[in-house]
């Protein structure tokens, strides 16, 4: 008989307990479907504690008991173990820095933050030290480790490290890490600057092969054609609306800049006149099915690649380039381009003045112009150093 007390059942009726009565303190507790060691005690500063040992299943009596008596003469020294282990469980983890971090980014940085940061998090940072990992055990031997793994990619290397200095630097001011811990003392990488653009006879393939898809893709083709006659950023004209088209420009109320006026060149305004509008959709590069404005180009893009035969590693953001390099070409100054791509300190207090008259006009003109004549082959692409 007494051998049956010293023992719990296998199973017992959900809500229950059997209490042992050789370890003070140790519980096992029936659940639905599974019965869990428990081991109660009280601090030397008289806190109670209910502290989870393991399921039945895995655990043994032998074993919970083991445990329990290390647990209890810790406690005896006056240590708090379950409370050390609710401390160290409620340390902020390197995803609720990056929660925390795109929460604060909201409202101080532009809407494309989030999404640029958020992937670096995701694809490198939380594959990297995992999801749980404690802020404050990040060391800089790990952070090393990280950049390293990147070399392949030093711009992207060395934007991880940015934002991983920038998120540390924001654990310290919200207690997540102590006061000038942070640990990321990497050197960057050189990055090379992209010189790529389209040459002369691949711009000539270039055009042929929008010309072709223009029946089956007008707002595409329209797309590549704004971004070859303006020199603005994909994502400001797949964004524009129709409204924003003024006598003056294309007027953007938001961008990487901040507000501005995209120049727009006869020829621009000519690809304008035959983009097919949709009646209710405000936008003028139109998304699938009619709806919103274009977002994922990828898919054409390859399509355009492959019909031009373009295979070395041409990206829309070249086209920019493109753009200034055949306004060099037809004349203009390099700080008349700069002005026409937006490049512009956003410290200074300039309000795009130079944008709004006639001048900038003529020479969106000439650019585009010198544009059509190199991909008609007409003309040679200058190298715009950058």
């Amino acid at each position: 008989m007494a051998e049956e007390k010293d023992r719990p059942a296998a199973s017992g009726a959900p809500g229950t307990a059997w209490n042992d009565p050789k370890v003070p303190g140790l519980r096992l507790r029936y659940f639905q479907t599974k019965a869990v060691w428990y081991l109660f005690y009280r601090t030397k500063v008289g806190r109670q504690r209910n502290m989870k040992l393991g399921d039945n299943r895995f655990l043994t009596l032998t074993a919970a008991r083991t445990l329990a008596k290390d647990i209890l003469a810790k406690v005896a020294k006056g240590e708090d173990p379950a409370g050390e282990k609710a401390e160290i469980a409620e340390r902020p983890t390197l995803a609720q820095l990056r929660d925390r971090h795109m929460e604060y980014a909201e409202g101080r940085n532009k809407a494309g933050y989030r999404k640029d940061n958020e992937g670096l998090y995701n694809n490198h940072v939380i594959p990297h030290f995992g999801a749980g990992k404690a802020v404050a055990d990040v060391t800089e031997a790990e952070i090393e480790a990280l950049h390293y793994k990147m070399r392949k990619t030093p711009s992207q290397a060395n934007r991880v490290a940015a934002l991983l200095s920038k998120a540390f630097n924001l654990s310290e001011k919200w207690g997540w890490r102590p006061r000038k811990s942070n640990p990321v003392h990497v050197e960057r990488y050189k990055e090379k600057k992209r010189k790529r653009m389209p040459m002369a006879d691949e711009a000539v393939r270039l055009l042929i092969a929008l010309n072709s898809m223009r029946a089956e893709q007008p707002w595409f083709v329209g797309l590549v054609e704004l971004l070859c006659f303006t020199g603005a950023r994909l994502n400001e004209v797949k964004a524009a609306k129709w409204e924003w088209v003024k006598a003056d420009g294309l007027h953007l109320p938001d961008s990487k800049t901040g507000e501005k006026i995209v120049a727009l060149s006869a020829l621009a305004r000519e690809v304008l006149a035959v983009i097919p509008r949709v009646k209710g959709n405000p936008y003028i590069i139109v998304g699938r099915h009619g709806r919103g404005h274009m977002v994922n180009v990828t898919k054409p893009w390859a399509r355009l690649m492959k019909a031009a035969e373009i295979t070395d590693n041409l990206v829309r953001h070249d086209l920019r380039r493109f753009f200034a390099s055949a306004g060099l070409s037809g004349g203009l100054e390099l700080s008349q381009v700069g002005n026409l791509l937006g490049h512009m300190d956003p410290a200074t207090t300039k309000r795009y003045a130079y944008l709004l008259t006639g001048a900038a006009q003529k020479l969106a003109d000439t650019a585009a112009e010198a544009v059509k004549e190199i991909m008609t082959g007409g003309g040679k692409v200058a190298v715009l150093r950058r």
